[in-house]
C-alpha cells in the first residue's frame, strides 16, 4: 500500500504522520507540498517520504499528484495532522478486502485528549446547506457505531483508504476545489456510482484537525463558501440557485453586523454567484 499525505506549512507534525504511516506498515509514503514556507519538506523526507512539488492549486491537485506517483490498489489519503494507530492501516485493508464493492473507508478519528473527532456522516443537500447557513445546523445526523464497519454516505478525507479502481473509475478526486468539500463531492461521485463508503471503528487515529489552514493565513471562510457553491451546483444544476439567493441577503447582513468581515464576503460573492463548473477549474479566491 501507499500513502499520500498533501502537506502546506506542516512543520512540527508532518514528520510525525509521516513516521506513525510507515509503523503502520506503509512502504511507500509520498508528501506533496503545496508550496510550503516552512522547513516541513524537509521534516517530511527525513522521516522516510518522497517529498513531491504540487502544481501548487490547493488540497485535490496535491492528491491527485501523489495518486500518479504510486501504483498500488490501496491508497491511504492522510492529512498531514493525522497520526495513524499502528494497526489501523490493516483494519482498513481488511475492510475494503471484505467487500468488493467498498470504494472509500475512513478511520475513526479523535482528537488528542481522546475525544471523539468528525469520522463520518451524511452527504450535505441543497436544503442541508441553506439551513445550516441560516440555523448553524444542517439537520440530519447519522449514529455513530462503537465498533465495526460501518456503511455511510460521507467520510472526511483526513485518514481514508482508498481502493484505486474504484477512485479511477469516477475520476478521482475533483482539482477544481482548491479546499473544502472535495471530501463531498467525491463521497457523492462515487455513491452516485454504486460504490459504497464506510468507516472502521477499529482503526484508530488521531486528527489534529486545521493544522495548515490555521497556520497559513489564507482567506479560508471565502474559499469554504467557494467551494460549497461549486459542490451545489455539480450537485444541483437545476436548484443551485437557491443557495446564493438566500447566501447574498445573509452576506449583507453579517457584513453589517461584522463590518471586518466584510473583505471576506465580498471576496466570496463572485465565486458563490456564479461557481465555475469543470474538473480543473480553478476556484481560489484572490485578494483584490
Amino acid at each position: 500500500m501507499a500513502a499520500v499525505i498533501p502537506n502546506l506549512n506542516g512543520a512540527g507534525f508532518i514528520g510525525t504522520c509521516v513516521e506513525a504511516a510507515h509503523r503502520a506498515g506503509i512502504d511507500d509514503v509520498v508528501v506533496v507540498d503545496d508550496g510550503s514556507s516552512d522547513p516541513s519538506p524537509a521534516e517530511a523526507e527525513a522521516a522516510g517520504a518522497r517529498v513531491l512539488r504540487s502544481p501548487g492549486r490547493g488540497f485535490a491537485a496535491a492528491v491527485t499528484a501523489g495518486f500518479a506517483a504510486t501504483a498500488e490498489p490501496y491508497v491511504l489519503v492522510l492529512n498531514s495532522d493525522c497520526f495513524v494507530d499502528e494497526d489501523a492501516v490493516s483494519r482498513l485493508a481488511a475492510a475494503l478486502d471484505s467487500e468488493r464493492g467498498l470504494a472509500l473507508v475512513g478511520a475513526g478519528l479523535r482528537t488528542p485528549d481522546g475525544a471523539a473527532a468528525k469520522s463520518h456522516g451524511v452527504l450535505l443537500g441543497l436544503g442541508g446547506a441553506i439551513r445550516a447557513l441560516l440555523t448553524g445546523h444542517s439537520g440530519r445526523r447519522i449514529a455513530r457505531l462503537g465498533s465495526g464497519v460501518q456503511h455511510c454516505e460521507f467520510v472526511p478525507l483526513a485518514c481514508v483508504l482508498a481502493r484505486r479502481a474504484a477512485w479511477d473509475s469516477v475520476g478521482g478526486i475533483d482539482t477544481g476545489y482548491v479546499f473544502y468539500f472535495e471530501d463531498y463531492d467525491l463521497c457523492w461521485r462515487v455513491g452516485r456510482a454504486g460504490w459504497l463508503v464506510a468507516v472502521c471503528w477499529d482503526a484508530g487515529a488521531v486528527h489534529l484537525g486545521g493544522a495548515s489552514s490555521g497556520a497559513d493565513g489564507q482567506p479560508w471562510l471565502r474559499q469554504y463558501y467557494a467551494s460549497l457553491a461549486r459542490y451545489l451546483r455539480k450537485r444541483y444544476p437545476g436548484g443551485w440557485i437557491a443557495y446564493p439567493a438566500v447566501w447574498l441577503p445573509y452576506a449583507v447582513v453579517q457584513t453589517v453586523r461584522k463590518p471586518r468581515r466584510a473583505k471576506d464576503f465580498v471576496g466570496a460573492a463572485r465565486a458563490v454567484l456564479l461557481p465555475p463548473l469543470a474538473v480543473g477549474d480553478d476556484v481560489v479566491v484572490r485578494d483584490e
